[in-house]
């Protein structure tokens, strides 16, 4: 061996262990610290403990990032910052998926912010992790039944609930499976059914659902009694105080419909929708309408919505005198006036001032986009319907078309459409309507 040669080197392997252990250890403290200093300072989330992260206890990290995320959504949502609300909601269900009080919560606020389809997606997911949960099934079908897919409500009842529909010891399910049929099929399907679940009779909280039954079926005394002892009960739902007074009004009581809408100011002091409720039933352009009108003006216009629902109820009543005036006003004071033309249009169509509505809606065409889900869809519904007033067959058809293109990814809202304008008899955007459905490859689900 040559004298100058140097022994082959050996491997310590302790060494080279206590090393890449050293190294490893080194690692996981960087990113324990980077991991903690991110959630309690990038996020702002100090409910987080640094052993929550050193022990990678990462389903409890969430959860409580979840608990901070439902705070935030909450309070950005009653500070009316939609888009950090709708963020925080997401982020929360997200975080926490089988937290039922946040998917709920949500729900109720994309429904408020006019995303339903949403709302129906986000409980149905929660429904895949928790089947039997009363609380989503309950949710899920109220939507439905109020956003008018009923039919889909009925598919779940007598599917993926049926079990539950069959064994319950409570009328809810069965109240919401004669709500759905009746708003489908009819008070005969409804009273026949009704007849299977007696104890909604005897249950207060099928009272309206009961009621509806009977007015519609024609016993009219029966279901304003059935509806007015439901509210004696101090009831939290300002809606069926309204069906009331309306039931009231359309049967020629109207200082029974003065007493009940007064009755729900009186219950929710601080709400905008019983003061258009009593303005609605006051007769129009009396001295006392316009104290009303004025009262509430002054009450709520620093709202913005407080303008919107006003001007929605002109146009539903046909005021065109008060709807001009809110367009009028809304713009010097608010920075989207669509809602306000539309409710002016609305107005007079319902003084067939047809030609003057299309006008308005020409207007509000130009200053929207056509990419705009949501005011969109409500202009061409109401084109089709100046459209075919005007005997503009195809005009109804164009918007029909453009109607259908806007709905494209909701064929349940495209059957309900079609259904609506075969109500109305404008067989344009029916049988535009239909091809849409049609080509969209699946059975609406309502």
């Amino acid at each position: 061996m040559n004298a100058n040669s140097r022994p082959p080197r050996r491997f310590d392997a302790r060494r080279i262990a206590v090393v890449a252990g050293l190294g490893l250890f080194l690692v996981y403290v960087l990113f324990v610290v980077t991991g903690f200093v991110w959630v309690n300072y990038g996020l702002k989330n100090r409910r987080i403990t640094f052993a929550q992260v050193a022990l990678f206890r990462w389903k409890e990290v969430r959860r409580d990032m979840a608990v901070q995320q439902l705070a935030q959504a909450r309070a950005a949502w009653n500070a009316k910052d939609l888009p950090a609300a709708y963020l925080a909601f997401t982020s929360a269900v997200r975080n926490d998926p089988n937290n039922v009080e946040a998917r709920c919560l949500a729900a109720r606020f994309f429904v408020a912010v006019g995303a339903p389809k949403d709302a129906i997606s986000l409980l149905e997911a929660g429904l895949d992790l928790a089947p039997t949960d009363r609380q989503l099934m309950t949710q899920l079908l109220a939507i439905l039944t109020t956003e008018g897919r009923d039919v889909r409500a009925l598919e779940l009842l007598h599917g993926r609930f049926a079990a539950q529909l069959a064994g319950s010891r409570d009328a809810v399910l069965p109240t919401y499976e004669v709500l759905a049929t009746l708003n489908i099929y009819g008070a005969g399907a409804a009273k026949q059914l009704l007849k299977k679940y007696p104890a909604m009779q005897e249950n207060a909280e099928s009272a309206p659902v009961v009621a509806r039954v009977l007015w519609e079926s024609g016993d009219r005394l029966k279901a304003m009694d059935v509806l007015a002892e439901y509210l004696r009960g101090e009831r939290s739902d300002f809606a069926r105080y309204a069906l009331l007074a309306t039931w009231q009004t359309a049967s020629g009581m109207a200082s029974d419909a003065r007493q009940t809408t007064e009755r729900a100011c009186a219950r929710f002091p601080n709400e905008i929708p019983p003061r258009i409720a009593l303005i609605d039933v006051l007769p129009v352009d009396s001295p006392e309408w316009r104290r009303a009108v004025e009262a509430y003006l002054n009450d709520f216009g620093n709202r913005p919505e407080s303008i919107l629902s006003l001007a929605d109820l002109a146009g539903h009543r046909g005021w065109v005198g008060l709807a001009r005036t809110l367009y009028a006003v809304g713009a010097s004071r608010l920075a989207n006036l669509h809602i306000l033309a539309m409710a002016y249009s609305d107005a007079l169509a319902r003084n067939s001032q047809f030609s003057q509505a299309r006008q308005v809606l020409a207007q509000l065409e130009a200053q929207t986009a056509d990419n705009d889900t949501r005011i969109g869809p409500l202009l061409r519904d109401r084109q089709i319907v100046i459209a075919a007033a005007l005997g503009d067959h195809d005009g109804a058809r164009e918007f029909a078309r453009r109607l259908s293109t806007a709905l494209r990814g909701d064929p349940g809202a495209i059957e309900l459409q079609r259904r609506r304008f075969a109500q109305l008899r404008i067989p344009e955007a029916v049988d535009e309507l239909s091809h849409a459905a049609g080509q969209s490859g699946a059975s609406p689900r309502q």
